[in-house]
């Protein structure tokens, strides 16, 4: 395995990129700098937690000093090519270890929220909905904060951003309709990300690009439906372990005015995973658990009081935690898992029957959950397979209470 530093260099010409806008246009940002070699050597030993919710640090042991810093992008090389990625975090000379984060980390830190007064649509100062695209909004708001023409030079990143699954659809609403709920002054884009995930399935993956001329860093946010991985337990040496579903977070949701905090109205969680002003609805979710959330009665976005509770209201299936130990050389090892994608854990086959359709007929020995992460280290051939959106390790629970404190969240 070999590792290989990069650092961010002017280029003595920037180039230009396009994304949509509301309104089915393009948007022209902009690239000033590239990504160019800094160190490199022999990596012989690796830990990697890539965990897309938690940002918990990964770590590769090198056999000589290296020139290489924090802030700087680290790529792992095998055979077949990049192994992973990240954000240099530390470098330990000394022990010949550099620790580093996932890329998503790039997005970690205070910003000037966007909604504040709510843009100018300028093109360093583009308007964002308060109801928008979770998908292009996305796209938008990440390239307007990094490569804008007058981005600072400390901060801007070469990046391209694209992507998929998002729009208005042919009756004109949005695809992946999302809920600007963020009214202070600041706002962490990483934790935006996280909660796009979490509500809406909404990723950003990464790679390098290397051209002729010029390297940059690709963002491809995508609405991940992907479905089909299926795990079946009953393979040697493979060890599934499964906590129970976690309650909703809230079952009634308050909307008040924004301007005057007036009660507008009062909303339940249904089992169905809808919401009702039923109070007396036989099928509310319990126990009580109250959140408030704010509306702004002058949006002319689309948003109404009830997608603000449907924002803030409803649960996420995955509200679990599935590990799936398995060794990396196994052909059951599933393939090309992505964030987000869907699986499904078959917990029993004994006595299935040829043609049975095993979600359908054996619903209750199923496990269906969406992939966020993986730990494995280059000292065993065992990975851990992360599924769901609860986290019960120790030391991922502290990282996740340590990033809200910081954060004032």
């Amino acid at each position: 395995m070999q590792y290989r530093a990069y650092k961010f260099t002017e280029l003595k010409e920037a180039y230009s990129w396009d994304l949509p806008t509301q309104d089915e246009g393009t948007f022209k940002f902009w690239n000033y700098d590239t990504l160019t070699y800094a160190a490199g050597g022999v990596a012989i030993r690796y830990e990697i937690d890539s965990d897309y919710t938690v940002a918990n640090n990964s770590t590769v042991y090198i056999a000589e000093e290296t020139r290489a810093v924090a802030g700087q992008i680290i790529a792992l090389i095998d055979d077949t090519g990049t192994y992973d990625v990240g954000v240099i975090t530390s470098v330990d000379n000394e022990k010949r270890k550099i620790l580093y984060k996932s890329l998503l980390s790039l997005f970690d830190g205070a910003e000037l929220n966007p909604t504040r007064d709510n843009g100018t649509g300028g093109e360093d100062d583009p308007v964002i909905s308060y109801l928008y695209d979770g998908v292009e909004g996305a796209g938008r708001i990440i390239a307007a904060y990094y490569a804008s023409k007058n981005t600072d030079r400390y901060k801007r990143l070469p990046i391209v951003v694209r992507t998929s699954g998002g729009g208005k659809d042919g009756s004109g609403k949005y695809n992946v309709p999302a809920i600007w709920d963020y009214t202070g002054n600041t706002v962490n884009l990483r934790t935006w990300l996280v909660d796009l995930f979490n509500k809406h399935n909404v990723i950003v993956q990464f790679r390098l690009v290397f051209e002729t001329s010029r390297a940059y860093i690709d963002v491809f946010i995508t609405h991940n439906t992907t479905e089909g991985h299926i795990l079946k337990n009953n393979i040697h040496g493979m060890t599934v372990t499964h906590t129970e579903d976690s309650a909703a977070a809230a079952t009634v949701c308050q909307v008040i005015d924004s301007e005057t905090k007036t009660l507008l109205s009062t909303w339940y969680l249904l089992s169905d995973n809808t919401v009702t002003m039923d109070a007396s609805s036989p099928n509310r979710v319990q126990p009580y658990k109250l959140t408030v959330s704010e509306f702004d009665a002058d949006n002319d976005d689309g948003a109404t009081e009830q997608t603000i509770a449907e924002d803030a209201l409803r649960y996420n299936d995955f509200n679990h935690y599935i590990s799936v130990k398995i060794d990396r050389n196994s052909a059951m090892m599933p393939k090309d898992l992505k964030i987000g994608d869907a699986i499904t854990v078959v917990t029993e086959l004994d006595d299935m029957m040829a043609g049975d359709a095993i979600v359908e007929d054996y619903s209750e020995r199923v496990w269906r959950s969406i992939y966020t992460g993986r730990k494995e280290s280059s000292d065993s051939s065992e990975v851990t397979l992360i599924f769901g959106k609860i986290r019960i390790n120790y030391t991922d629970l502290i990282q996740m209470q340590t990033m809200r404190a910081v954060r004032g969240t």
